[in-house]
């Protein structure tokens, strides 16, 4: 009888030790209105709590996609908080949440936050013009002296945050910048090519626009503050979670699924 108490005693912490690894949560920050990578479908009211094999209710897209499969491949329970996106960085920013993406580099951002070193998605910037458009396009020097549209927020890279003499008009949303484009009231909008393209065609905008070439483009990633001490820990998780990914062809199967088609 003391030998069996004994092997139930010494087993105990082995599988408290087992329970607890498997028990792994991060808390994730993102935005709500930037399909195909992370939109909802429906309003989230709450935290959502996404164990390894589950899917949220709401939030869809191709980056949501390789996180969440990513983590679960490492045992994490995700938790899940969508709001607007200058929310969503304050949220991470004042340490509520471990982890914000899809992230873009920036010098003022790499100040105060770790990257991963695997990215989630590309983003090419472009301006959008009406078609009846005066601008000769010959670098960003081109619209010095004109109003443009930019997502508040959104990161659109050093060269953009350095350039002077251009009126930086701070929008709620994309589809709100086009109206306005529409109407005169800007020159020209500064975006993520493929998400507006992707959202004009979803809304059935009937104008269509130039797009001046690419001045810019970044790699987002998911990324944690620096004071936070598990996040070194989290982000080389994430990391090994994609490269796991990549190996099984998981992660071809996730690009496939969005990138065939829009619709």
């Amino acid at each position: 009888m003391l030998h069996k108490t004994f092997i139930v005693l010494s087993i105990f912490p082995l599988l408290f030790s087992l329970a607890h690894a498997q028990e792994k949560t991060v808390s994730v920050a993102t935005l709500e209105d930037y399909a195909p990578f992370c939109f909802t479908t429906q309003p989230i009211n709450s935290l959502e709590q996404i164990p390894p094999g589950s899917d949220s209710a709401a939030l869809k897209g191709y980056s949501w996609d390789v996180l969440r499969a990513s983590f679960h491949r490492m045992n994490y329970s995700i938790e899940l908080n969508v709001s607007p996106w200058a929310r969503a960085i304050k949220l991470v920013s004042a340490g509520n949440k471990d982890i914000l993406f899809p992230t873009g580099k920036n010098s003022e951002r790499q100040k105060i936050f770790l990257y991963s070193k695997e990215p989630i998605n590309q983003a090419n910037f472009r301006i959008y013009v009406r078609q009846d458009s005066p601008i000769v396009w010959s670098g960003l020097e081109s619209i010095k002296g004109l109003t443009i549209g930019q997502r508040r927020g959104f990161n659109f890279g050093d060269k953009w945050n350095n350039l002077k003499k251009v009126h930086k008009l701070k929008l709620n949303s994309t589809l709100q910048g086009f109206k306005m484009l529409d109407a005169g009231r800007v020159d020209g909008i500064v975006s993520y090519e493929f998400i507006t393209d992707y959202a004009l065609k979803n809304a059935g905008w009937k104008n269509t626009y130039k797009k001046l070439p690419v001045f810019d483009s970044t790699a987002e990633y998911l990324v944690a503050l620096k004071s936070n001490p598990r996040a070194q820990e989290i982000l080389n998780d994430f990391d090994e979670g994609k490269r796991h990914l990549i190996k099984t062809g998981e992660l071809k199967k996730i690009e496939d699924h969005w990138f065939q088609s829009p619709n």
